[in-house]
């Protein structure tokens, strides 16, 4: 395993002068010093290993052979390259765009890909960052073809007509997995989709929440290794929270459960990110489905989500067993920390399990005791896959209405975010994440698992207010009479926002 990861990291390095082999000998330019690219190759390589070429192996899609004569390839964002934003590991901005090599191999990756993409079709991408509503610029007529901005936001204003359908676009491949099939699958309307998550930024892959165990506390209590239970179909509700509920302690001996002493679990509790709806969508629940008259109908099972909430309830809402982060910040001075507290507390031995996702990893990869990390728990054995809840406000990509050449955007588009999968996922996932964040070969297979069962909910993107009813059935210890005692008002929100979409003229 050892000397096939030291040759897939060679290859990625290799990648971002070949760009998959499609620029040429007058290929991206590479960096000359790369202070934080991966080990080099011993030249050796397994029996039956052919290295990168089998992980990201997806056929260059069939695109027309065009020269657009050095035209401007308009994308506009929100979002800046920014060290010091809330995500400094990567912001979304640094996927899409780089001013130049550095020697950090995710930043020349993209550096070297766009270039490739802008000698292929001979075109100049350019990156307008700009904080007005993109809304406003395409109704005054702004020239664009690609807008980059938060799920939610563009899911706000698709009712404005500013959005084009990215179903059925000019040489765009939804299903590939390149782009997202979770997503189609999770919020398409008949055959219309506004907006799409690609590997054109990683962002939602950064965001996709999981746990993070700490070993030590793991083998102090003689608890089973969550890999076996994983790799066994035992990795459930009940064995995760019976294992939590054996971790804690008055470290200090004060007499007071707080900041300074042991927890099972740290959990999220602001409601956007909540640990209820990250066990919901894990025990495989949804809030809605596909239906081929209505477009999108309710699809609930409160049987199921009342069992959640019981089990969930009894465990963290002990204070002495359970802490999350709304009441970690309450009672603690964060002015002080760069950090939060909440991961801090991880960081410092302090808790067994806690919620987060990839972009931790960077602050989790100081701390002394070795951490692994494990899928969201099955809701019971039966279940057949795990899943994993993208967060809200990821960065997704739409279509402005004003766009002058769909055949050139839906070619560059498709094209540009193929190339993606082909070496920025690679040279994020395969090298920064799992050969610079990771500690053991364990949490690779973990990670594995984590990035092919994304879920994406059509009513956590549009403002339905079901999640809203969902989040007081958890704070009401009920989804009875929270959520199945409003189903018709519910069912007739989903029916609205369906017939807006439909209403969308293309």
């Amino acid at each position: 395993m050892k000397k096939r990861l030291l040759f897939l990291c060679a290859a990625i390095v290799a990648l971002t002068a070949v760009s998959c082999g499609s620029a040429g000998e007058s290929g991206p330019a590479s960096s000359q010093e790369t202070p934080d690219s991966a080990p080099q190759s011993t030249g050796e390589r397994e029996s039956g290993e052919s290295g990168i070429a089998d992980a990201y192996d997806i056929p260059e899609p069939d695109l027309p052979e065009v020269d657009y004569g050095g035209a401007k390839f308009i994308v506009y964002t929100p979002y800046t390259n920014n060290e010091s934003s809330e995500t400094s590991l990567f912001p979304p901005a640094k996927f899409l765009f780089s001013e130049s090599l550095n020697g950090e191999i995710v930043n020349d990756t993209v550096f070297n890909r766009n270039l490739s993409v802008e000698q292929k079709f001979n075109i100049k991408f350019d990156i307008v960052q700009n904080s007005t509503d993109a809304t406003e610029l395409i109704t005054a007529g702004e020239p664009m073809d690609l807008v980059s901005w938060s799920d939610i936001l563009l899911a706000e204003r698709v009712y404005t007509g500013s959005f084009l359908n990215m179903y059925g676009f000019p040489h765009l491949s939804l299903e590939a997995e390149y782009w997202s099939p979770s997503c189609v699958k999770g919020t398409i309307v008949d055959d219309r989709i506004y907006y799409m998550p690609s590997d054109l930024n990683l962002d939602p892959l950064a965001h996709t929440g999981f746990f993070y165990f700490n070993k030590r506390i793991l083998a102090e209590n003689d608890l089973e290794n969550p890999y076996d239970l994983v790799r066994d179909n035992q990795w459930t509700l009940d064995t995760f929270l019976r294992m939590v509920k054996q971790v804690h302690g008055d470290l200090n001996g004060d007499g007071v459960m707080d900041m300074s002493d042991l927890y099972g679990c740290l959990h999220k509790g602001q409601w956007g990110d909540a640990a209820f709806f990250q066990f919901y969508f894990g025990s495989g629940q949804v809030y809605t489905k596909t239906d081929p008259d209505l477009g999108r109908v309710l699809s609930l099972n409160p049987e199921v989500a009342e069992t959640i909430i019981q089990k969930l309830w009894d465990v963290l809402m002990d204070p002495t067993v359970c802490m999350d982060d709304l009441t970690i910040e309450k009672l603690t001075d964060t002015s002080h920390w760069d950090t939060p507290y909440y991961m801090l507390m991880f960081v410092q031995g302090q808790c067994l399990f806690i919620q987060d996702c990839i972009t931790s990893m960077d602050y989790y990869r100081s701390m002394d005791d070795d951490f692994g990390l494990v899928p969201n728990p099955k809701y019971d054995p039966s279940q057949k896959e795990y899943y994993h809840r993208v967060s809200p406000n990821v960065a997704m990509f739409s279509l402005p209405a004003t766009l002058e050449d769909p055949e050139k955007t839906g070619t560059i588009l498709e094209y540009w975010t193929w190339l993606s999968h082909c070496t920025v996922l690679p040279a994020y996932y395969e090298i920064t994440i799992k050969q610079k964040r990771t500690r053991d070969e364990d949490a690779i297979e973990m990670l594995d698992i984590i990035r092919t069962t994304q879920t994406y909910e059509f009513s956590e993107i549009y403002y339905t207010h079901i999640r809203h009813y969902v989040w007081d059935a958890w704070g009401f210890h009920s989804f009875a009479n929270r959520v199945m005692s409003n189903e018709k008002f519910l069912t007739k929100r989903v029916a609205k926002f369906v017939k807006m979409i439909r209403s969308l003229d293309d």
